[in-house]
């Protein structure tokens, strides 16, 4: 068994994958070696999101993987998508690991290893703190980084929060219940943290590339996350576009009634048809500020819904878990 004195050294590792086992086995024998140069020891809950292709236990079984003490692979009855998924692993590792710092990451390899120990360090460093890996570059061809630039712009306009951080964070041991109780964190990991006010810091990384097959994130799937971000913080984006609708309004109110001095006490010819022009903004304008009061009304009330919650829910959706020494 091990020591007393090693306890400090031991870390749980969390990763969710679909399909590509050769990814992961790559993934692991990285991980062996950052966490041989960092003198720590893990465990690695890997979640398979559903694969069609169940899990070959004997081709996990490498010995030379001296300081992965254990790999348990979760078997979810269906296909949840990375962000349920780890949940569900969050809310497993709550209950069934306790007192371990959690490194969150995804599988596929673009999330780089060799930042694991500077992640560890920095979590004991700063305490009670989340730390992600922020990326400051990514891989993705040119088109993809303008449109991630407006959504981050975007994000920030309507949240009022930054956003260029992913699932890739280290959360310390005492943090790991609360996290694991946040409802909203199976539709956006960082979105979550941030709106349940978890403390959180960052360091700076770059994004590696996969080198299996492509990713399952096609451009449904990415808008989709991006609109899951937004979706965590709906009740305030909502209110801030019913506040952006209103100055809108007041605008156009001003325009109007510059338009209706100028007809009456000047005479500074107007076009004839300024008037239906003004009459279908202020029906068009008006619209919109109906449909989203409704919205944020609709929002508020779901508040009141209980939703999933990781640390109490995750049990209904794992088939097997396989633990591999």
């Amino acid at each position: 068994g091990r020591g007393i004195m090693s306890t400090a050294k031991d870390i749980c590792i969390l990763t969710a994958t679909l399909d590509d086992w050769d990814s992961l086995l790559v993934l692991l024998a990285e991980l062996n070696e950052t966490l041989a140069g960092a003198d720590l020891s893990a465990t690695v809950v890997v979640i398979d999101d559903g694969s069609s292709n169940f899990v070959e236990p004997d081709r996990f079984k490498i010995k030379e993987w001296a300081h992965i003490t254990e790999v348990r692979i979760v078997t979810l009855y269906r296909n949840l998508g990375n962000q349920r998924a780890v949940s569900v692993g969050l809310g497993y590792i709550a209950t069934e690991l306790p007192g371990l710092p959690v490194v969150m990451m995804d599988a596929d390899l673009e999330d780089q290893p060799k930042y694991l120990p500077a992640l560890i360090e920095k979590m004991h460093e700063v305490g009670n703190k989340i730390v992600f890996a922020e990326r400051s570059e990514r891989s993705e061809g040119q088109s993809f980084k303008v449109f991630y630039g407006i959504y981050q712009r975007l994000y920030k306009m309507l949240t009022g929060l930054p956003i260029s951080i992913g699932n890739y964070s280290a959360i310390p041991a005492k943090l790991v219940p609360r996290v694991a109780s946040i409802a909203e964190i199976a539709s956006h990991y960082p979105a979550g943290i941030m709106r349940a006010r978890v403390p959180y810091t960052t360091i700076h990384s770059v994004r590696g590339l996969r080198r299996f097959g492509e990713s399952k994130m096609r451009l449904v799937s990415l808008i989709i996350h991006g609109l899951s971000g937004f979706a965590v913080h709906a009740d305030v984006v909502g209110v801030r576009i019913v506040l952006g609708i209103l100055a809108t309004i007041a605008v156009i109110g001003g325009i109007v009634g510059v338009l209706i001095f100028q007809k009456l006490f000047t005479d500074i010819h107007i076009i004839g048809w300024t008037s239906q022009i003004v009459v279908l903004l202020i029906s068009f304008m008006a619209q919109i500020f109906v449909a989203a009061i409704f919205i944020v009304f609709l929002v508020l009330a779901n508040r009141n819904q209980t939703s999933f919650m990781p640390i109490a829910d995750h049990g209904k959706f794992i088939m097997d878990v396989i633990r591999l020494r």
